[in-house]
């Protein structure tokens, strides 16, 4: 079965052109994911096997935690970013980014601080994680 998964994403990498995988789109087209099993048709069904290393990173996150979920930066299949807009931070993080806004202008979060992880400024503090409070993995 995850053969099968794995060669019909590869196929349809392929058969849209690497150029939709560079975007800032989704590289696997809704029409293809519908197509794909159930269990595969959602982020965590998908990533925690195609893209294990920011799966896990996000499941050990502050965000996890908070239960902040991957539509919630990325959008849906209809509106994804591959690179999530500002705006859709400024519901939990204004503050920091009117701070960042006037301190660093132009700069994104995420070219200080990893995606999916985030680290706290100063002496390489990272943040709590799921893992770090005892939660499963």
């Amino acid at each position: 079965m995850r053969r099968r998964f794995l060669t019909l994403l590869t196929a349809t990498l392929v058969a849209g052109g690497f150029s939709a995988a560079l975007a800032d789109q989704h590289p696997v087209p809704p029409s293809a994911i519908a197509n794909m099993p159930l269990d595969k048709q959602t982020c965590r069904g998908c990533h925690k096997e195609t893209t294990p290393k920011e799966y896990k990173e996000w499941a050990r996150s502050r965000h996890r935690i908070a239960n902040v979920r991957c539509f919630q930066c990325h959008g849906t299949l209809q509106d994804f970013h591959k690179t999530p807009p500002l705006t859709k931070c400024l519901a939990c993080h204004s503050e920091q980014i009117e701070t960042a806004k006037k301190r660093a202008p132009g700069v994104k979060c995420w070219q200080c601080h990893i995606p999916h992880v985030f680290m706290l400024h100063g002496n390489g503090y990272k943040t709590k994680t799921a893992k770090d409070l005892g939660a499963n993995k």
